[in-house]
């Protein structure tokens, strides 16, 4: 006659499409956990083999390295901004970010933060959506006619 409505508060037991073993459920599916689970993990992986790995953080972060570093570059700004108050001569800060930026590009690292700004990336990452139609209507408000 007619089919039931599936049950989500007593589940159903169901046979899997792909392995044709018996499972119990609580959501309207055909595939058991363990074949949908193997699905997914074929997925993930597929859209990882499209880009390759990013590269490691060029300072090792096993030692004290980073951290002495990232301290001595904070203390070393701070002291900028200080002596800008005192003064109000940009001059040092200025100077102060550009010795920063030197030493990052010298060493590696301006390269690792833009690894994957560029556009060809950005655009192969971007999910895949259906763009919705926008269409041109005047702005009405306001606009009485009686």
């Amino acid at each position: 006659m007619f089919k039931k409505p599936f049950n989500k508060t007593i589940g159903e037991t169901r046979l899997c499409k792909v392995c044709s073993d018996s499972f119990h459920t609580f959501k309207p599916r055909y595939t058991c956990n363990q074949c949908l689970n193997a699905a997914q993990k074929i997925i993930e992986q597929k859209k990882r083999a499209r880009t390759p790995k990013k590269e490691h953080y060029p300072f090792d972060n096993y030692g004290n390295e980073a951290g002495s570093r990232f301290c001595s570059i904070r203390t070393a700004l701070s002291n900028a901004w200080k002596e800008y108050r005192k003064t109000g001569d940009k001059s040092y800060v200025i100077a102060h970010y550009d010795k920063q930026l030197k030493e990052i590009k010298g060493n590696g690292i301006w390269q690792w933060i833009w690894d994957r700004k560029d556009e060809a990336t950005i655009k192969e990452n971007k999910p895949k959506t259906r763009n919705m139609i926008e269409k041109e209507v005047p702005d009405t408000r306001g606009h009485y006619e009686y």
